[in-house]
């Protein structure tokens, strides 16, 4: 793919950047900075399909700029058959990730406060663990970005998962930790002629302002959780030991060897399915029991 656009783009067409967001990696952060710095021709972030169509696209383009003034198209649902309405234009593609424990503690977080703001209830933490895919990052990756079906997914060894995510990745523009993030703007910066530096969004101090919640932190999980959330999610941490420092540097990146243990996709997913339904019971009746010592409106903790 990358190659067809590198035959295909004018000598005085300005390379495209498409950014892809995986929740909870810095992407509110970045999508912010490009809105307000970048003229409304040049940015676009895509959002997620409603009705019927989303079965066909999970991205709405219907609204997408496609003219040479465009210059980043973001999303957390940016399909790669959206390539085909640029095909004259040099694709520059970037992507921050997580590794697994800190995503979901950030997760964890920020649905706290997204239902507690809405008059919810916050369930406990071994709810929200069970109610969470497994490798979730790699299964975004190929569910929202390649495109990949549920049933195609279902079909994919954890090695055939890892190898796919990996490939894709290889074509990057810039690949990294979230904590990268002002490395990515700084990049961006330069080649748009827009300043690097930008606020940090939706950080522990803004998801506790106003929900009366302090955040739950990585230390304050058992390391026996810790270690058993890096196992479960095996994929999702070779991928980001894998990526976490590679910046521009993706073609000279190899992959850490994933490990011989295997893990049942469908098995998971029905495990997956009991624990969302108790995840809808405790916000909805406040059955909760974090069974951690997560305080809420503790504003000195917080501190």
């Amino acid at each position: 793919m990358q190659a067809r656009a590198d035959l295909g783009h004018g000598a005085n067409t300005p390379p495209l950047h498409f950014i892809y967001h995986v929740p909870k990696c810095a992407g509110r952060t970045i999508d912010r900075h490009l809105a307000s710095t970048l003229p409304a021709s040049a940015y676009y972030r895509l959002r997620k399909r409603r009705g019927m169509g989303r079965f066909v696209t999970r991205y709405d383009s219907s609204r997408l700029p496609v003219s040479n003034a465009t210059r980043v198209v973001s999303g957390h649902h940016l399909g790669i058959s959206l390539d085909s309405l640029f095909q004259d234009r040099l694709i520059k593609r970037s992507m921050l990730l997580r590794d697994p424990a800190s995503h979901f503690v950030s997760y964890y977080n920020y649905r706290m406060t997204r239902y507690i703001s809405e008059g919810l209830q916050p369930y406990g933490v071994d709810v929200a663990y069970g109610a969470m895919r497994r490798n979730f990052i790699t299964h975004y990756i190929l569910n929202n970005f390649l495109e990949l079906s549920w049933v195609q997914i279902a079909s994919l060894s954890d090695q055939d998962k890892y190898d796919l995510a990996n490939a894709f990745l290889s074509m990057f523009w810039f690949v990294g930790d979230y904590t990268l993030c002002d490395g990515l703007l700084s990049a961006l910066g330069d080649r748009l002629g827009i300043p690097a530096n930008a606020r940090p969004r939706n950080t522990l101090a803004d998801l506790a302002r106003g929900a009366g919640w302090t955040p739950l932190t990585l230390d304050l999980l058992p390391r026996t959780m810790v270690a058993n959330i890096e196992a479960e999610n095996n994929v999702d941490q070779r991928l980001w030991e894998t990526w976490r420092e590679a910046r521009h540097e993706t073609g000279a990146v190899r992959p850490v060897a994933l490990d011989n243990g295997r893990s049942s996709f469908i098995s998971n997913e029905a495990i997956r399915f009991v624990h969302q339904i108790v995840r809808r019971l405790q916000r909805r009746w406040g059955l909760f029991d974090a069974g951690l010592p997560v305080p809420q409106e503790d504003r000195v903790t917080l501190a």
